[in-house]
């Protein structure tokens, strides 16, 4: 088993990324975990020390804790702590996502950015331009970020209620700090793991022009529900707790068309792992529902939008303008 590795996952507490963190576990390799809050953090470890022994996680967990993504300042402390520690990473998970499809009103981060928007993209786009520099430039090493099949509207999911749709940026900022106009919060959703995607791409294509071997992957993890209240559906459910139980149990055990977050953990764990995708510039991966309750990862095609190299392009112009607008100006890549 490959062991040894240094790994940086955010989104590591709850859901898909607190599964592959029991798997990660397994083989001796040293997580650095985000986390939002003290009692955050107290919640992962009870949970996690159910798993292992005390002295085993005191050796390989480390906790970089009070970093609410939401908030651009919270970037800096993570890369001072890389700095501090010397550390050089093998991997970053970039897992951390919200939704909160129900509200008819936005929610908004420390800098006023549409919360969905500033965690599920901007937070990360200034995290890997922060700690490029600490990414060993290896085949080995690689950059996961975790998105979604229903950034294409054709896609199943994808093809249900508002769709993504980045108008060729017309407006867009106006639409994720400040006016937010005709705001959406199911489309903001759409939109940001479609900024997720557009933003990968730029990127490889970035680390490529500088010869870079570090592989960068998107994947999908399917329709996942967790048990617990911490996970993704959160703050959907405190809009529609009734419904959401019936559409939670539509999609687990009458329509079987839900992946269990165990399931989703250990196929983002085995990512982290797999050789096949060493050095490879750029990967789409969903895990796809082949039968009932079934499901299997594999290459899969991106958007047309998606696919749009200059919207790339544009997106990381636009993501770094909003970042110097809040005076966050360092650029690594």
């Amino acid at each position: 088993m490959i062991e040894d590795k240094k790994i940086l996952i955010t989104g590591g507490n709850s859901g898909i990324g607190f599964f592959a963190i029991i798997n990660l576990l397994k083989t001796k390799n040293n997580l650095y975990i985000v986390i939002k809050s003290e009692q955050r953090k107290n919640e992962f470890l009870r949970k996690i020390e159910k798993h292992y022994d005390k002295n085993y996680l005191n050796k390989y967990i480390h906790i970089i804790d009070n970093c609410d993504l939401s908030d651009l300042e919270n970037i800096n402390k993570i890369k001072e702590y890389i700095l501090k520690k010397k550390i050089f990473l093998d991997v970053i998970i970039l897992n951390a996502g919200l939704q909160y499809t129900g509200s008819f009103y936005p929610k908004v981060s420390k800098q006023g950015v549409e919360l969905t928007f500033a965690v599920n993209h901007l937070a990360h786009f200034y995290l890997v331009n922060m700690l490029i520099d600490f990414v060993r430039d290896k085949e080995e090493s690689r950059i996961i970020i975790t998105s979604s099949d229903v950034h294409d509207p054709k896609s199943p999911g994808g093809n249900i209620g508002k769709k993504a749709g980045l108008d060729n940026f017309s407006d867009f900022r106006k639409k994720v700090t400040g006016q937010f106009l005709n705001f959406n919060a199911d489309e903001s959703y759409k939109n940001s793991k479609l900024c997720n995607i557009l933003f990968a791409k730029e990127l490889s294509k970035k680390l490529k022009i500088s010869s870079s071997k570090i592989t960068v992957i998107t994947w999908a993890p399917g329709l996942v529900i967790p048990d617990d209240d911490l996970g993704f559906f959160r703050y959907s459910k405190s809009f529609n707790l009734f419904g959401y139980m019936i559409f939670s149990n539509v999609a687990k055990n009458i329509l079987g068309i839900s992946e269990s977050v165990e399931n989703a953990g250990e196929i983002l764990s085995k990512i982290v792992f797999d050789s096949t995708f060493n050095n490879i510039d750029y990967i789409h991966l969903s895990n796809r529902l082949t039968s009932f309750k079934k499901h299997k990862l594999s290459e899969s095609k991106v958007s047309d939008e998606a696919n749009n190299s200059e919207l790339a392009s544009k997106l990381w112009i636009l993501s770094e303008d909003i970042c110097r607008s809040f005076g966050f100006v360092s650029f690594n890549i």
